[in-house]
């Protein structure tokens, strides 16, 4: 099992999440990703996924939610071009959760959990 000074190793941000949510999110992580189907890559993928799960909450707590469509000051509005989230999941919204998403190419039995 890894603990936070792993994630944080990965992801200095990560040093910003609340003892409660760092606690949360590393319980989590072997509920979330199996340990037989991953392997001996399994250390790595709970780190990556308890790196992307810190920027998630960071993203909240900022109160950043995705990108501005939207913007109006007095009588002067603009719209902006979005590029959806396609796959519906989140991974690819951290770059923690794209290397997870990499990582799990090379590996056979693995799932990652729906966000």
């Amino acid at each position: 099992m890894i603990t936070w000074v792993d994630v944080t190793n990965c992801e200095p941000q990560a040093s910003g999440v609340p003892l409660a949510s760092q606690t949360a999110i590393l319980a989590d992580a072997p509920i979330e990703l199996d340990a037989d189907a991953w392997g001996t890559k399994i250390n790595l993928a709970w780190t990556f996924y308890c790196a992307h799960r810190a920027l998630l909450y960071l993203q909240g707590v900022a109160g950043a939610s995705g990108q501005v469509a939207r913007e109006k000051v007095g009588d002067v509005e603009r719209q902006y071009a979005i590029t959806a989230n396609t796959t519906g999941s989140g991974w690819h919204e951290t770059k923690w959760g794209r290397e997870l998403l990499r990582l799990r190419e090379g590996t056979l039995n693995c799932r990652l959990p729906l966000l």
